[in-house]
């Protein structure tokens, strides 16, 4: 069932996480109550998809991107120019999953002070098959929770770092292992597989099981929605609702292009 937001339509994609984007056209002039309209719907499905029939051009995909926010090409670095290289180029030739952790569940930015608020990307070049996207519902994972096990991580926080991924350039910062989404009040689950060292405050047994039962919590199928990429596809999500992988089942090229839009300091669960 499509149902009727202004004048854009919205077709759930499951019945808990993400939802088509009906009757939005590529190149259509943006303003502020559109913006607000899918900023919003952002809020509340975790994850928007668009089929625009081809994929959109540098200029294109910037501007679109902005409807969501101020643009980065990567974290901490604004769009200044909207030609081919300003948007980052994701080749799973250069960056294979496994060895840079794209097919682990994850948030991006989790070791930033202020994590982006979305992440936007499109297809270029796909395999013959595989290759799809996952994404996860944070507020699902958080919602399946019994009330005591909820009241214990609203008053946790956790130590985010890179260590993991050696190819970045190290960061750690402590957040909230549960923050407040300021658009609907839901709360949503920040524990982050591929960033989360460890609880503050906990011994190392209870980290290594709560860690290893998040891990698996997150995993839950009917928290997921997946897309099977196709040239004109572009995916929308919001950082702190959903957390996503790639999956690596495929052989031959996978290119996709990526931006991220400026986050805002992240609201703790009692906050």
């Amino acid at each position: 069932m499509v149902s009727t937001v202004d004048d854009l339509g919205l077709e759930r994609a499951t019945g808990l996480i993400g939802a088509w984007v009906c009757n939005f056209e590529l190149g259509a002039p943006g303003n502020p109550a559109r913006s607000g309209t899918l900023l919003r719907a952002l809020s509340e499905h975790g994850v928007l998809f668009f089929d625009f029939g081809r994929a959109p051009e540098a200029a294109e995909y910037t501007e679109f991107a902005g409807l969501f926010g101020n643009v980065q090409a990567v974290f901490g670095q604004q769009v200044k120019n909207q030609d081919e290289d300003a948007v980052p180029l994701i080749d799973s030739r250069r960056m294979p999953m496994k060895e840079h952790l794209i097919n682990r569940w994850h948030s991006d930015g989790g070791p930033l002070e202020v994590p982006p608020l979305a992440a936007i990307l499109t297809p270029y070049e796909l395999p013959e098959a595989g290759g799809d996207t996952m994404w996860s519902s944070m507020y699902a994972a958080y919602d399946a929770l019994s009330p005591t096990f909820q009241a214990m991580l609203d008053g946790l926080r956790i130590v985010n770092n890179n260590k993991l991924a050696s190819f970045l350039e190290p960061k750690e910062h402590i957040h909230p292992a549960v923050v407040r989404n300021p658009v609907t009040g839901r709360k949503c689950l920040f524990y982050n597989p591929n960033y989360t060292e460890c609880f503050v405050g906990l011994t190392d047994t209870e980290n290594d099981v709560l860690c290893r039962f998040l891990t698996e919590h997150i995993n839950t199928p009917e928290f997921h929605v997946r897309l099977n990429w196709k040239l004109g596809y572009v995916a929308v999500w919001h950082q702190q609702v959903t957390q996503h992988r790639g999956v690596a089942d495929f052989t031959g090229p996978r290119k996709l292009k990526r931006l991220t839009v400026d986050g805002a300091p992240l609201i703790p669960a009692n906050g």
